[in-house]
């Protein structure tokens, strides 16, 4: 495709979508409402998730935990059209998520609303994200999470938490003396509510200078004055300390490097519900992260801070239609300092404002037409709308599409790091499309047929100093089941293709496998059990060996695993009894970070 007609793409769809969608009738029907739960990420309000143009996956937390998940960044590894990029594993371990073969640093991460982004240097680390009260994870996938802001160029992942309610006792030990231990404990009585939980997460790691520990911590207090209104306190600390052994081809491997870090995130918010549907929301919040470094004769430190806040509106509108518009503001800064002296503390602001409208047209279709401005103080400002369809082509069948732009601002370190930095950098930007079916006969399980095209412009390339001169294309397609599709039996099941283009080298891109697929099957025991299988499957890749210099591009082999679980009921207690890596696969993450083996875990939980 040439420059000129690429530049055009993105508004020919647009207009094509506004040609496709037949115009509004005199008396609108009322918004099409399918089936499933309700999420938020998709459009800023609670709405149905299959009512949605959005791309979005939820995952329960409860189910996650009972397959013996510990972290978010385990559970996102059996999703459609996304992978995970790892090194090591457990509680000291990293992983990335890449979401329609997009980097790290262009997937947003909030966690209860508060984006996590906003002090991160290369994308945020899922394992540092436990599974301890998470009620749900929403994976958004695509266009429609233009509405976000920076670093969801890719999709959005976010990770939302719930009061404890009860007494809950959890315990887990397996592989490399891998252990869990929680307690949960929650009150509610009248108006008022608390919850408070507190998880430990250890192992001794499967390389030498592989150990690792970390503390999660989570506060909940709410209180209801009304029956309209509602006002909440949250506060999430994790804490950890690891090993960092390096990879097996480095020069020092075993390294005896450390690592340390650190988050806390403190919000209050307010929310009131208003005759006819109408509601205010607003949320003001505070976080801190830390990371420290150690090596032999090398240290280094780097904080970060943000704040801000933010507000909206939901107001719903004669005819079914509804109006979603509000703002929000954050500082955040950054402070860098190593043992040779060197460092930076820089610190930005960013505003912006979005406004969202959802109208039915017809009886079986539902148009949302969303726009966003962000306003940085180092790089200026960006406009990124989104437009999207969901057409009820039957009781049972659906087609929905979107069409937007997102994009990614740089970071601390591309802007300001001493020597390796650019302060004149622009964002990264991208318009991007999908279209798919969506067959869903009876609400027992859904199945999906999916395509995505993504066009992304100034990518930030190039080590000292970085530069605004990448290009990339992404065309991929999907296919998915889900849900319950015969009594006993619940199943998640995906295959991905995805083809990612480096447009400035002409080379596949990196860490982006063509193939991936994923099984989940659960069986029902009666009522007192049940057995699961989990499989997945991560097709050839490439990647780069950095045990030459300069780096050396590698081809990666694809690789199979899989896992059992047993679960049993006692009267007070709910056994799992796990098997990973059954067949004993061996194979490499990333260059030089294999994984481990075959891998044995119980895990204990209370059911009062």
């Amino acid at each position: 495709m040439c420059p000129s007609l690429r530049a055009h793409a993105p508004w020919a769809v647009l207009l094509l979508f506004t040609l496709v969608v037949p115009p509004a009738l005199a008396q609108p029907q009322e918004v099409p409402t399918f089936e499933g739960g309700e999420v938020v990420v998709s459009g800023r309000r609670p709405e149905p998730v299959r009512s949605s143009p959005a791309y979005v996956t939820v995952l329960q937390g409860e189910q996650l935990r009972r397959l013996g998940f510990q972290t978010v960044g385990e559970a996102l590894r059996y999703l459609a059209e996304a992978y995970v990029r790892e090194s090591y594993g457990g509680p000291g371990g990293l992983l990335q998520p890449s979401v329609r073969g997009s980097s790290p640093q262009q997937v947003l991460v909030l966690l209860d609303g508060v984006p996590l982004n906003a002090t991160a240097q290369l994308g945020v680390n899922l394992a540092t994200l436990s599974l301890a009260e998470v009620d749900r994870v929403e994976v958004l996938r695509g266009p429609y999470s233009a509405i976000w802001g920076s670093g969801a160029l890719g999709g959005v992942v976010h990770v939302v938490t719930r009061p404890a309610g009860r007494l809950r006792l959890r315990a887990a030990y397996g592989g490399a003396s891998e252990s869990v231990a929680a307690l949960s404990v929650g009150w509610q009585t009248g108006a008022a509510g608390y919850s408070l939980t507190a998880e430990h997460l250890g192992s001794a790691g499967y390389q030498p200078n592989g150990d690792a520990s970390r503390w999660t911590g989570i506060l909940h207090l709410s209180w209801e004055p009304t029956a309209e209104s509602r006002w909440s306190l949250q506060v999430h600390h994790t804490d950890a300390r690891y090993g960092l052994p390096g990879a097996t081809n480095s020069f020092c491997y075993p390294c005896p490097d450390r690592q340390a870090d650190a988050r806390t995130v403190v919000q209050v918010g307010w929310s009131r519900a208003h005759q006819g549907g109408s509601l205010d929301r607003g949320r003001l919040w505070w976080y801190g992260d830390r990371l420290d470094y150690s090596a032999v004769g090398y240290a280094s430190s780097s904080r970060g801070e943000a704040f801000g806040g933010d507000w909206q509106q939901v107001v719903r509108l004669h005819g079914g239609g509804a109006l979603t518009f509000g703002g929000e503001w954050h500082q955040a800064s950054y402070r860098f300092s190593d043992s040779f002296g060197g460092g930076f503390d820089r610190t930005v602001q960013v505003g912006a404002a979005f406004v969202q409208y959802d109208v039915p047209v017809g009886e079986r279709t539902l148009l949302g037409v969303g726009l966003r401005y962000d306003l940085h103080s180092g790089y200026g400002g960006q406009l990124n709308p989104r437009l999207g369809f969901v057409h009820l082509v039957s009781e049972a069948l659906r087609v929905r599409g979107a069409v937007g732009r997102t994009f990614r601002g740089p970071t601390f370190a591309e802007l300001y790091f001493p020597g390796c930095s650019n302060p004149n950098l622009r964002p990264e930007a991208a318009w991007s499309a999908d279209l798919g079916l969506e067959y869903a006969p009876g609400g027992r399980w859904v199945g999906r047929v999916n395509t995505f095209y993504t066009d992304a412009q100034d990518l930030i390339v190039g080590g000292c100093n970085p530069q605004n001169v990448g290009s990339a294309r992404i065309v991929g397609a999907s296919a998915e089941l889900s849900g319950s599709p015969s009594d006993g039996w619940q199943v998640l099941a995906n295959v991905t293709w995805t083809d990612g283009l480096n447009r400035t080298e002409g080379t596949r891109l990196l860490r982006v496998p063509s193939w991936t697929a994923s099984l989940v099957l659960r069986r029902d025991l009666g009522p007192q059990g049940a057995v699961a299988l989990l499989a997945r499957y991560v097709g050839e890749r490439d990647d780069l060996d950095f045990s030459s210099f300069p780096a050396a591009r590698v081809t990666l082999p694809g690789h199979v695993t899989v896992g059992l679980r047993y679960e049993v009921a006692t009267s007070g207690l709910w056994l799992v009894v796990g098997v990973d890596n059954l067949l004993g696969a061996r194979y490499e993450t990333l260059r030089g970070y294999p994984a481990p083996g075959r891998t044995v875990f119980v895990q204990v939980t209370s059911r009062r």
